[in-house]
């Protein structure tokens, strides 16, 4: 019964596992770790972090940081699980296009934005915001 429902899990996250299998191809990572219901992709030419389905990719410092990032993207990883087809419009793309827009000049807290605020909140990761 578990197999079915991992694989109805798959086919619902579709969209973003096939584009976090193709970036996995891309990166081509140095390892990986089993992290709870994903699997963690650890590269040196990734920038930050991105998590497609069951598909997380993490700058390979990240490793060594251990810090809230695996927590942060695995709370991606659940929006994935919650939104099926419609995470990659509902978060994906403003996340991505929030990363490429903000700058901490600016005085807010990357983590201020709704997709990043709602990935800590399921992943865990308690935030000292001022």
């Amino acid at each position: 019964m578990k197999k079915v429902l991992n694989a109805i899990l798959w086919l619902w996250q579709l969209p973003q596992n096939i584009v976090g299998l193709l970036l996995v191809a891309w990166f081509r990572p140095e390892f990986h770790i089993d992290f709870r219901t994903v699997r963690i992709y650890y590269a040196t030419e990734m920038r930050g972090g991105i998590s497609l389905g069951h598909t997380v990719i993490l700058r390979d410092t990240y490793w060594e940081e251990k810090g809230d990032s695996e927590l942060h993207e695995y709370g991606h990883s659940i929006q994935s699980m919650y939104l099926g087809p419609l995470y990659l419009f509902v978060i994906g793309i403003p996340s991505i296009l929030w990363a490429a827009w903000w700058n901490s000049g600016r005085g807010m807290s990357y983590y201020s934005f709704y997709t990043e605020r709602w990935a800590d909140k399921l992943g865990g990761v308690i935030r000292d915001e001022k």
